[in-house]
């Protein structure tokens, strides 16, 4: 296996873009199944789409901390795999697997305190039992969700990406058959578009393995010899501080959906429109940024200078975002009227997607930061950044704005921009940081 330092940016970039791309392909296919909800869920009302929009809200606010903890694979298996390591590769896989099937449980049952947390958090009374419904019932697929993720994160790393590209496009056309039958066939409504998510879960999941089943079989041979106890709690504590670094990104906008409902239905319907579409753009730069973390990781394990390889990778999320602003403060309009035909929904979104479009640039800049930082390394502090910016700074400006100064929905859009732009800030200011300190491989025995 060779693990090439390039020596110019065209040559970089087409080796970044060549991991970025099918990554991000199947992360579009994954919010793509969101986006379809919501879309089918919208055309039952503006009430209906806001549950689906709380309950999607509650589902991901927690299983974001376990689909962050499984980063802990990136700069473990990357880092091994370029330094040619089989074993350690195999270990880290393994024990990924392990750490999916303990999160799972309590996931799933965290999952049925949807209603009644929402309800103390101050959410409209006439959404929640929707809401509840949605959450329930799309936590029966968490078991596939997180043995995906687990694989996923792992290919990933190996710079093996078909496979999870194709199960996501089959995923991604069962989920459309089944929310078309199930939503609108069947009359099910939230609770057929929730079902319908949590058997493409387990597509996902099953077509992933059996496509990747030549590529994984070699590296669970000795498969029992890689489990013990302190193994999997090394790597539950590289894996739970990138949790809660991915977590307070997420909280801070789910935390700007919960505001958003204390100024009631139209403004979680207009939230739930943006989000979707800010979402499926930041699925790109995200690409980029696992395959930052790839490429540094395993330039890392060769023992090969890495720094220019993260430079080329934010260049490409900067410039991708770059092109989605302005998208967005451009088709304001048409890209409202793609996912509603509410016209007090229309206008809110109308007005969010001009201060989304500010911010695209600096969300493509710190997701890919964090990327090259889980390659080289550096796994704890960099949550700090988050915290700072969205804790510290974003949501607070955005509540005084919208609530006491009058701003509203805007208002909150506000303060998320400033937390992006400082964290990003920050995470640049880190990258040089580490690029002159040197990475640190991350070994588990």
């Amino acid at each position: 296996m060779s693990v090439p330092a390039e020596s110019t940016v065209r040559a970089e970039a087409g080796r970044v873009w060549a991991l970025a791309w099918p990554v991000s392909l199947g992360m579009l296919g994954l919010m793509t199944m969101s986006v379809v909800d919501t879309l089918m869920i919208g055309r039952l009302g503006a009430a209906p789409m806001a549950a689906v929009a709380l309950g999607t809200s509650w589902y991901f606010s927690l299983a974001v901390v376990a689909l962050g903890t499984l980063r802990a694979l990136d700069p473990v298996i990357a880092q091994a795999h370029g330094a040619q390591d089989t074993a350690a590769v195999g270990r880290g896989l393994v024990r990924g697997c392990v750490m999916a099937a303990v999160m799972t449980p309590f996931l799933m049952a965290l999952q049925s305190l949807a209603e009644p947390g929402l309800a103390l958090l101050g959410q409209p009374e006439s959404l929640l039992p929707d809401a509840g419904v949605w959450a329930r019932t799309a936590a029966l697929g968490v078991p596939g969700m997180l043995a995906f993720s687990a694989i996923r994160q792992a290919l990933q790393a190996l710079g093996v990406t078909r496979p999870v590209t194709i199960a996501v496009v089959v995923a991604n056309l069962v989920n459309l058959a089944a929310n078309a039958v199930l939503i609108f066939g069947l009359g099910m409504g939230p609770f057929g578009a929730a079902l319908a998510t949590a058997g493409s879960q387990y597509v996902l999941a099953g077509l992933t393995v059996w496509l990747a089943r030549g590529v994984l079989a070699p590296y669970f041979v000795d498969w029992r010899a890689a489990i013990s106890v302190p193994a999997v709690l090394g790597l539950f504590a590289i894996g739970v501080p990138l949790g809660f670094q991915m977590a307070m990104e997420a909280w801070a906008f789910h935390l700007s959906g919960l505001m958003m409902g204390w100024l009631g239905p139209t403004a979680v319907a207009a939230n739930a429109v943006v989000l979707n579409l800010a979402t499926l753009s930041f699925m790109v730069p995200m690409g980029i940024s696992a395959a930052a973390a790839t490429r540094v990781g395993n330039l890392v394990g060769a023992g090969l200078p890495w720094a220019f390889a993260g430079r080329v990778s934010l260049l490409l999320g900067g410039g991708i975002m770059g092109g989605s602003a302005l998208a967005f403060s451009l088709l304001p309009g048409p890209l409202a009227r793609a996912y509603t035909d509410d016209v007090a929904v229309i206008a809110v979104v109308v007005t969010l997607l001009p201060i989304a479009a500010a911010f695209q640039l600096f969300d493509g800049i710190q997701v890919v930061a964090f990327g090259v930082l889980r390659g080289a390394g550096d796994l704890r502090l960099p949550t700090l950044a988050n915290l700072l910016g969205y804790w510290a700074l974003g949501i607070p400006l955005g509540w005084w704005l919208a609530f006491r100064g009058g701003w509203g929905a805007p208002g909150i859009f506000a303060g998320l921009a400033l937390g992006l732009f400082t964290v990003a800030m920050l995470l640049l200011a880190r990258v040089a940081w580490m690029a002159r300190r040197g990475a640190v491989r991350v070994e588990l025995r």
